[in-house]
């Protein structure tokens, strides 16, 4: 017996409003995000090493300095340079900043002696603020194109079932970022797009199975067709995540940190992803249909009755007329 996703479509409906609200009451008790430098500005230093260095080193350096979440870049990309730049949070006030500069610099000499500060410059949020309202405006656009894509290509109930799973895959991302306390930077803006983007289109490939069973036996019932098509799907969908996936994971495990927090929210996307469009999209669509169906039998109802009530009415003034002749 075939295992039925319309049959269990609550259960898996369950299971994401339980992580959703869970990312929700751990924003709420936490803090929020863990937002990083790119939303909560701080202080970019410049040293001179006087030599040539790793930034292995330098990222040492700075956790042993206490520091996280921060970023180091080399200035010269050849990697022959001696100058180094690093991006560190921001502290209460300017004494805090100082001590936290002195302090940064004493554990980098420790490794390279003869380094000096040649620079110190304080950045803001104020581009994160407008970062964060382009990408909101870019998952909007996007969300709109795509459902009159899909209204166009097949129709408008696949449409509004796709923007749906859509928004529960970046809502399942940030919950598992919150909750993991993953750091937010200018990568997971990123992360989002390139999720929504690889989501649609799974979602896509299960809805154009769906298109042609459906073509293939017009009388199919609705939960069969929903069923029958996952299942032809199914296979195709699992390898095509998986290849993906092992790629984004190898990256996580390897990659340092810069990396890391573009490959979580990935990973999870990816997952999250496949979830939807498996379990969460076309039992959508089969519950959208159905009631639409439900709405259209209530309003033509009403309909019926008026119009067996004209028909009696006109009956009934028939016969009075034939009554009034005779």
């Amino acid at each position: 017996m075939k295992f039925s996703f319309v049959k269990h479509s609550k259960k898996f409906m369950i299971v994401s409003i339980v992580i959703i609200l869970a990312g929700l009451i751990c924003g709420i008790f936490m803090g929020g995000f863990n937002l990083g430098i790119d939303f909560t500005g701080g202080s970019i230093l410049t040293v001179d090493l006087k030599q040539t260095y790793e930034i292995d080193d330098l990222q040492t350096c700075l956790s042993n300095a206490g520091e996280k979440g921060f970023t180091v870049f080399r200035l010269d990309k050849t990697g022959e340079g001696t100058e180094a730049q690093m991006r560190i949070r921001p502290q209460a006030d300017e004494a805090a900043d100082i001590a936290q500069r002195d302090n940064i610099l004493a554990k980098i000499q420790e490794v390279y002696p003869e380094a000096e500060l040649t620079n110190v410059e304080r950045i803001g949020a104020v581009a994160s603020s407008s970062l964060i309202k382009n990408a909101i405006f870019a998952v909007a656009i996007a969300g709109v194109l795509i459902l009159l894509y899909i209204s166009i290509r097949f129709e408008f109930h696949f449409g509004v079932s796709s923007i749906v799973c859509l928004l529960h895959d970046v809502l399942i991302m940030m919950s598992l970022v919150c909750i993991f306390r993953v750091e937010i930077n200018s990568s997971f803006i990123a992360a989002v797009l390139t999720i929504v983007g690889y989501s649609i289109n799974n979602t896509i490939v299960v809805f154009d199975r769906m298109r042609e069973t459906r073509k293939a036996s017009p009388e199919i019932d609705l939960d069969e067709l929903v069923d029958t098509s996952l299942h032809k799907t199914l296979t195709r969908s699992i390898y095509t995540s998986i290849t993906t996936l092992a790629t984004i994971v190898i990256l996580f495990i390897l990659g340092p940190s810069s990396i890391k927090e573009f490959a979580f929210p990935i990973i999870v996307g990816l997952v999250a992803g496949t979830y939807s469009s498996l379990f969460l999209a076309a039992p959508l669509w089969d519950v959208l249909i159905r009631k639409s169906k439900k709405q259209q039998a209530l309003m033509a109802t009403p309909m019926d009755k008026q119009a067996k009530k004209a028909q009696y009415e006109k009956n009934k003034n028939k016969k009075a007329q034939k009554a009034k002749k005779k």
